[in-house]
Parts: structure tokens; sequence; C-alpha cells
């Protein structure tokens, strides 16, 4: 009986994070994650980090989990850059799977367009040789919906 009580718990506990999750998504994107998202279509992957962990941190939200995943695939491309395809295969796959459950969009950002894009750039670190540099194709772009 307890652990009938627990699961239902449990459920309407993640039904309201699903809620609250689909009100952040239609509020304006903060002035932080408009700055690192910036940085990020500049190729300034190390400022991205640095401003999208400020507030990722900051935050206690489901949200969080945008801003980390943009986070994550950022950093991933700045350890393709150096040659670090391990590094950048493990942080492509889990930054995708945190902005999984924001797509189509959230804050405005075209978030279906950037997991297609991170996983075409997963693809590309498939035939990545070292020394060569990134294909034009495999660098990614953040977009917005109008």
């Amino acid at each position: 009986m307890w652990s009938y009580f627990t699961a239902i718990l449990l459920k309407l506990e993640t039904s309201a994070q699903g809620l609250k999750m689909e009100k952040d998504c239609k509020e304006k994107p903060p002035l932080k994650l408009l700055e690192g998202i910036g940085q990020f279509n500049r190729g300034e992957y190390y400022d991205c980090h640095e401003t999208l962990e400020e507030i990722w941190r900051g935050e206690q939200g489901k949200i969080r989990d945008l801003y980390k995943g943009i986070l994550q695939i950022g950093v991933a491309i700045y350890h393709a850059k150096r040659s670090n395809l391990r590094g950048a295969m493990r942080l492509i796959s889990s930054g995708m799977e945190f902005l999984g459950p924001f797509a189509p969009e959230c804050m405005g950002i075209d978030v279906a367009h950037l997991l297609q894009s991170a996983g075409q750039f997963r693809e590309e670190l498939n035939d990545f040789v070292p020394g060569l540099g990134l294909s034009p194709r495999a660098i990614l772009v953040i977009r917005f919906i109008d």
C-alpha cells in the first residue's frame, strides 16, 4: 500500500515538473542565456561555457537542463577542435540527452534544429581525422524561432 502512494506522489511530482518546464519554455530567455548563445555562435566555446555554467548553477528548476545541454554541446565542439574526440563524443551525446525534452522549441530557441545539427556533428566526429580540422558543415549555430 505504501509503495502505491509513493508511486502516485512521484507521478504527481513528475507531472508538476513537466508543467513548470512548459511554463519556463514560454518565458523570454534570460540575458545571460542570450549572451552565452552569442558566444556559442561566434565560436567562443570556452566563454560560452563560463556564462552558461553561471546561470545553470544558479537555477533549481528543470530549465537548467536546457542550459546544461547547450553548454555541453559547446564544450564538445571545443574538445573536437583540440582533437579530443573521446571527450567530444561523450559531451555531444549527453548534451543532446539534456536538450531532448525541450524540443521542438524552448525560450524561442529552435531546439529541434540544434538537436539535428548536433546529431550531424556526432556523425562527422566518427569520420574526423585529427590535424585536418573540422569541416565547415560541422560548426553548429543556435537559431531562434521568430
